[in-house]
């Protein structure tokens, strides 16, 4: 698992830096994770969503850019962020998503819990789920999402894309809720963790060096009102 170095941006630019490690990877048989941080404060919403109901929810002057990934609402104003990417010969590539999920927040909940974190696994319900729209994704838990085991808080929570070219995750932890963390060793334990259930060590690489096309037109689609405002 190559495992790029975590670095700070603006909306934009990390939703566009998560496109590009999907589809644009130099070596697109590896599984690979970027941790990253936000340089303002922001909010992403899914691919699917209505730009006006949530640019109406969301204050003025904080960005508001639509993922590639699905899902709702989600604010980025004090969270820990992570992109992973599962390539298409990886067993976990041909899995459901509920299984999907699972594998990456069993690692996280292994992480939180070795720090003494009150947190469990929101469980699967029996029989058919009633449909619930994504709008309040940040705080409505849905199966294997990342809980608090003792108030039933959402703790984390990610959105997925599928295409040829691998599963993108998405994910983040909402780290107000978890006090005492520390997230330096988080990030370390989170990482062999995940490592173990991918059957792929993490190994450090460098920032990888992408086509200037592509990367001028993946942050380009991401910056215009064509893409964000869409829907």
């Amino acid at each position: 698992m190559d495992v790029l170095p975590r670095q700070a941006a603006d909306a934009v630019v990390n939703m566009a830096a998560d496109q590009m490690l999907l589809e644009h990877y130099p070596a697109p048989d590896r599984v690979r994770f970027r941790p990253f941080a936000w340089s303002e404060p922001s909010y992403t919403f899914g691919v699917s969503q209505s730009w006006a109901k949530y640019r109406a929810l969301v204050p003025a002057n904080i960005p508001l850019v639509r993922r590639c990934t699905g899902g709702g609402l989600v604010s980025h104003l004090d969270d820990w962020t992570f992109a992973l990417v599962i390539p298409p010969a990886h067993p976990l590539f041909k899995a459901d998503a509920m299984a999907t999920y699972a594998a990456v927040h069993e690692a996280l909940l292994a992480a939180l819990l070795a720090q003494g974190q009150p947190v469990k696994l929101s469980p699967v319900p029996e029989g058919q789920r009633e449909f619930q729209a994504p709008d309040a994704c940040a705080h409505r838990a849905e199966p294997n999402d990342l809980v608090r085991s003792d108030d039933g808080r959402k703790v984390a929570g990610a959105a997925q894309k599928r295409n040829r070219h691998g599963l993108l995750i998405e994910g983040y932890v909402w780290k107000p809720f978890l006090t005492g963390c520390d997230w330096l060793r988080f990030e370390k334990d989170f990482l062999t963790q995940l490592g173990s259930i991918l059957q792929s060590a993490p190994v450090d690489v460098a920032e990888p060096v992408y086509d200037q096309f592509d990367h001028e037109g993946t942050w380009a689609k991401f910056a215009s009102k064509e893409w964000n405002e869409r829907i």
